[in-house]
């Protein structure tokens, strides 16, 4: 994880040479490495890596395990979530937000993508027939769907810096179909151009 975290790293970075493009942070659901590439002042392209903290989405990860046919007699007591990737690829409409005496440039813009989350899930878990027996089973979880972002973005005149805020929904295609989950993030990106 760590070696595929340096080299996407060290891809971006190199090709953020080239103008008209930022590399930053984002912090939310999930956190992680943000790449957006404009193209002109109104379409961009935008990929993220991240992950999120272990204890986030508990309630989903149970309900999962009740979803799971294998898991029919058995009764859930818990679970440890090991590790989760996320990966991004969306494209963005953006457009310009008038306000008077402010410096820099603010925009609302919109969306669609595709988002890919993998995890690794250890269950612990009883049959109902041998209450005092627990089992353990580790489970790779892969979610696949399209998603709808909105949000705003402020990119500073002096400084080639973009702070951001938005909301996505994510439509579950596959593991969970017809799920729908709610996603929202802050961030900033350093830009290699100014807008």
């Amino acid at each position: 994880m760590k070696r595929l975290g340096f080299l996407i790293l060290l891809i971006i970075s190199t090709a953020a040479a080239a103008q008209q493009q930022g590399i930053g942070l984002r912090l939310g659901d999930p956190m992680g490495l943000s790449y957006k590439k404009y193209f002109g002042r109104t379409h961009a392209i935008e990929f993220g890596v991240g992950s999120v903290p272990a204890n986030w989405h508990n309630s989903y990860y149970i309900n999962s395990f009740q979803e799971y046919p294998r898991y029919d007699n058995y009764r859930y007591q818990n679970h440890t979530v090991q590790s989760t990737l996320y990966l991004q690829a969306r494209y963005l409409f953006h457009y310009n937000i008038p306000v008077q005496n402010m410096e820099g440039k603010l925009e609302w813009y919109w969306g669609g993508g595709a988002m890919l989350k993998t995890s690794k899930i250890q269950y612990r878990y009883q049959n109902s027939e041998a209450p005092f027996a627990s089992s353990r089973d580790i489970i790779n979880d892969i979610d696949l769907g399209p998603e709808g972002i909105i949000g705003l973005e402020y990119t500073f005149q002096d400084v080639p810096m973009t702070v951001f805020g938005e909301t996505s929904l994510f439509l579950e295609i596959a593991d969970r179909p017809a799920t729908i989950r709610g996603f929202g993030g802050l961030g900033v990106r350093y830009n290699f151009f100014k807008r």
